[in-house]
């Protein structure tokens, strides 16, 4: 059973009204909508009040101030619910090989049943990767997108069960053929994500291992 988490839950604990709450999530989907479609670049506070059938980009202005803090909303929002799609799908696994298959099994996966929110967030990841602008963006993302990875490659080697390899190149590899699946999938919908995943998965089991 899947967990309904979404944007509109994001934002719960800032003591916003109901009602503020509801207009935020309202403002994120649309700005997960407009990343999705028309990349980071051409994403303008204007093209999400379409998508968000609002009457003015006051609008967003008055409930994120910039579109630095839209980003970082939008990021937090599209990363909640990945990460409980994961723990859903994780499991008790405590053997470090099967830890590291499951995780990428589920990374896949997020992307196949959430295909514009992975979009959204690999079109802010690179839109901001220069640093010129939203700077701290690059800086949270590398840690939401090989930091959990990281950590757990480096217990695989201290407990023995992974190979002497750089942690962080390692990592890279994994998340940067984890995220070209999110690219294939604009080119072929159908594909079979769950064989992808598993494909994936023991490819870079056998890569790590001693």
């Amino acid at each position: 059973m899947q967990v309904k988490r979404d944007s509109r839950e994001f934002g719960g604990g800032l003591g916003l009204t109901v009602t503020e709450e509801a207009r935020r999530a309202q403002i994120i989907d649309a700005t997960i909508d407009a990343m999705a479609e028309l990349g980071y670049r051409k994403t303008s506070f204007a093209r999400i009040v379409e998508r968000a059938g609002l009457s003015s980009t006051r609008m967003i202005s008055y409930h994120f101030g910039t579109k630095d803090e839209l980003i970082m909303a939008t990021i937090g929002a599209i990363v909640d619910l990945q990460d409980r799609f994961l723990q859903q799908r994780l499991g008790d696994e405590t053997e470090r090989a099967a830890m590291l298959g499951a995780y990428i099994r589920s990374e896949v996966a997020f992307l196949g049943d959430h295909p514009r929110h992975a979009r959204a967030l690999l079109e802010i990841a690179t839109g901001t990767a220069a640093g010129d602008e939203a700077p701290m963006v690059p800086l949270v993302l590398k840690g939401v997108a090989t930091g959990r990875l990281e950590r757990q490659l480096r217990q695989g080697q201290h407990e023995g069960v992974f190979g002497e390899f750089d942690v962080e190149v390692m990592a890279m590899a994994i998340r940067q053929a984890i995220d070209g699946v999110t690219a294939r999938l604009a080119r072929e919908p159908d594909l079979d994500v769950e064989a992808y995943g598993r494909e994936l998965a023991e490819l870079f089991i056998r890569a790590a291992r001693p």
